[in-house]
């Protein structure tokens, strides 16, 4: 072990010089000073080079994930329960990427707590980007502006790509007796019996839609909360409820089977799996003509660029291919539109825009 040097002065008179300025700038300068300077530069070029080795080993790092991806089986998780829409297309969507991609894919449920309890599933997956979420776009467009959560939805995921597009359409128990939408509006205002409309799930489409139809009678209908559409239809059949808004891939079926009637269509123009039921804006309700929703796939926003173009990349190739096209009009759903990552980002700003400006007439404070 070395010892450590220690200087001893043979009076006080020779530390008294070795403290004066001139005698230490004169130690400064010799060689002893030059070399330890030396030293010290050489280190600092060390440093800078090994800061630019970890720099160049962090980016290199950053583009495995995306050459290497897949490499383990995908997890797709839906805030659905088995058989609800989401899940339906997830399905689809699981089929085909298994298919191009060589690897296995999970479809995971995880329902309730308006999509938090999917999203912290997604949230606390291994970080390697192969868990994502495939759910109704509302969970970025709607929700955040009515549920609160514990996290900012908007900026903890991304959304990727459209994969269907879906329509909402307002149904009501067949013994129910108004037969347009207006009749409904003035039977609420004239009953003395409580009128209800299911809320599918707080934040939805559905339960703005619901809000906005109660505005328009006068707060004279009551919005019942239900935990998904499943449970809603069925005590919308047995007329514990009196109406709901529901996607028109679900209702279809039961309409056509003269279960339940068709009153009107959110979107601008007609259903195609419903042809004679006119719009909203053909009753001279142009405030509830809203775009398509649609069913998304969501990454987590701190994935790697190169990974979500690859993500983003499959989801066009299956989208665009003639059979999933087929499979979807089979399950009553319309292929999305083909758009860049900028306009498909746009739309959905734009949708959550004008949810906020309905909030604002409808007086309900949003986050």
């Amino acid at each position: 072990m070395s010892k450590a040097v220690k200087f001893h002065f043979p009076d006080n008179a020779a530390a008294r010089r070795f403290s004066r300025p001139e005698t230490r700038s004169a130690v400064q300068a010799g060689p002893l000073s030059i070399a330890i300077k030396k030293l010290t530069q050489e280190l600092r070029g060390c440093a800078a080079a090994l800061g630019l080795g970890l720099l160049a080993s962090s980016a290199a790092q950053a583009q495995a994930p995306a050459q290497d991806w897949p490499s383990k089986p995908l997890r797709i998780v839906v805030p659905a329960p088995p058989g609800g829409i989401s899940d339906g297309v997830a399905r689809l969507v699981a089929e085909h990427l298994q298919s191009n991609l060589g690897q296995p894919v999970i479809v995971d449920n995880k329902p309730g707590g308006s999509a938090v309890i999917a999203e912290r599933a997604v949230m606390n997956a291994p970080a390697d980007w192969h868990t994502m979420m495939i759910a109704p776009s509302s969970i970025w467009t709607d929700f955040p502006l009515t549920v609160k959560t514990p996290f900012d939805v908007q900026k903890t995921f991304t959304y990727v790509s459209d994969v269907a597009s879906m329509v909402h359409i307002l149904v009501v128990n067949n013994r129910f007796a108004p037969n347009k939408i207006q009749e409904v509006l003035d039977l609420a205002r004239q009953s003395k019996d409580p009128i209800n409309v299911a809320n599918l799930s707080p934040g939805t489409r559905s339960d703005l839609l619901g809000e906005l139809l109660s505005e328009k009678s006068g707060r004279k209908i009551t919005i019942v909360p239900y935990k998904g559409s499943a449970p809603a239809i069925v005590d919308l059949l047995g007329n514990q409820v009196q109406m709901t808004f529901e996607v028109v891939t679900n209702a279809a079926p039961l309409v056509k089977a003269g279960k339940l009637k068709a009153l009107g269509v959110v979107s601008p123009t007609r259903s195609r799996l419903l042809p004679d039921v006119p719009s909203f804006a053909e009753q001279n309700m142009s405030d509830f003509v809203m775009p398509d929703a649609s069913v998304g796939l969501f990454v987590l926003s701190g994935t790697p660029p190169a990974v979500v173009k690859k993500v983003r990349q499959e989801m066009e190739r299956i989208t665009q291919s003639a059979k999933f096209q087929s499979q979807l009009k089979a399950q009553g759903f319309d292929a999305p539109q083909p758009s860049t990552q900028q306009e498909l980002q746009q739309k959905m700003l734009t949708t959550v825009e004008q949810n906020r400006k309905i909030l604002g007439k409808l007086r309900i404070a949003s986050n």
